[in-house]
């Protein structure tokens, strides 16, 4: 019986594929999950693929007495024969994540000649006499074999195919080959891609409609991303940090400088967290821009100076124009100030939570203190 998490990467695997197929197929093009089969795509030219997606968490799925196997040239069979496909324009494939020991499945994916596709039937012939008749692929295998002619046309256009235990690999591939960049920016296009086509064909399966995008859509979506890479954009490798995270939690455990900079403020712990985030995100793109050549090490210190002069030049405005304030409240307001400090490094903008991660930073390393007795309050903490 499928275990939930089977299931879960069952369906995932299909929206790899999919995305696959997206990115390899051309203008007039259009791919399917879970319409006609597990994936399928209409190619311009009037051709067809139906494929079927074939997963297990640890272990080959397709074995000679695989249920899933011959399931599949069953319903294919079936496809055919009440004419909702039609071979002379039809490619046949059966993806696995798993490798295992060849079988008949590789031979009806080799065979070509119609030698070779008779002798793969014999080898099916065989297997069928070999079984008790409550086998759970007996019936299945007696249906097609009743039904050679089509079994014949299928294998003819049939493939067998073994990828990466998620599907991913072959996508970043395929990234690998069309946008020539760096890593970072391929992990990036292909974690905007997925999560892209996910929401696109679970917005279309909630509303009941079938789930089929075309190849100018992923188009639409692809050529804003590529040209966010080509830019050469500092695009944001992060995500929001949640409270519960376990880098969050150990943050809190360790509780290092910038935090009890903003406890010296009375800063609620609230936006402690979304601090703590926005520290942790900033390293994260901080190295990978740096490894892209996105920035230097130059442009960072740079930035970070920029940043030292505003929060210097606003300690002088508060001291001024804030006298009658409670020294912790002039620095939730430098704080609060900063925090919104627009900035660019060279001449590119600069995401919101890196400037206040970098602010973190800073205080973090004593450079800079929000309570204007910073350095003398941190003493005793």
């Amino acid at each position: 019986m499928p275990t939930a998490a089977g299931q879960l990467l069952g369906y995932q695997l299909q929206l790899q594929r999919a995305l696959v197929h997206l990115l390899q197929s051309g203008r007039g093009s259009s791919v399917s999950v879970e319409v006609t089969g597990d994936v399928a795509v209409m190619l311009g030219n009037g051709g067809k693929l139906e494929e079927e997606d074939k997963s297990s968490l640890s272990s080959n799925p397709v074995t000679n007495k695989s249920t899933d196997l011959w399931k599949t040239f069953y319903n294919w069979i079936n496809a055919l024969n009440d004419g909702s496909i039609h071979f002379e324009e039809t490619k046949f494939i059966l993806y696995a994540n798993h490798e295992g020991n060849k079988g008949i499945v590789d031979a009806l994916s080799e065979a070509q000649s119609p030698e070779e596709i008779n002798k793969c039937i014999g080898e099916v012939e065989s297997l069928f006499e070999s079984l008790e008749s409550t086998h759970p692929i007996h019936s299945y295998l007696s249906h097609i074999l009743g039904h050679k002619d089509a079994f014949r046309a299928i294998v003819g256009s049939f493939e067998f195919i073994v990828g990466s235990k998620t599907g991913s690999e072959e996508i970043h591939q395929v990234l690998s080959d069309i946008i020539l960049v760096s890593q970072h920016h391929v992990d990036y296009v292909h974690d905007e891609l997925l999560g892209w086509i996910t929401n696109s064909m679970m917005d279309r399966i909630a509303a009941s409609k079938p789930a089929i995008i075309s190849w100018e859509e992923y188009q639409k979506k692809f050529v804003v991303l590529f040209e966010r890479v080509r830019a050469r954009e500092l695009i944001d490798f992060t995500k929001e940090y949640a409270a519960d995270h376990k880098e969050v939690q150990e943050q809190f455990k360790e509780y290092p400088t910038y935090l009890k900079q903003l406890q010296i403020i009375d800063i609620e712990d609230h936006e402690q967290v979304s601090a703590v985030s926005d520290f942790l995100r900033r390293k994260v793109n901080a190295d990978k821009w740096i490894e892209s050549e996105l920035i230097d090490e130059a442009s960072a210190q740079e930035f970070e100076e920029s940043l030292k002069s505003y929060w210097h030049s606003t300690i002088k405005k508060l001291s001024i124009t804030e006298k009658s304030l409670k020294p912790e409240e002039r620095g939730q307001l430098l704080y609060h100030d900063c925090k919104v400090r627009q900035a660019t490094i060279g001449n590119q903008p600069v995401l919101s939570h890196f400037v206040r991660g970098t602010y973190h930073n800073l205080t973090n390393e004593n450079e800079i203190g929000w309570h204007e007795s910073w350095n003398d309050l941190l003493k005793d903490r």
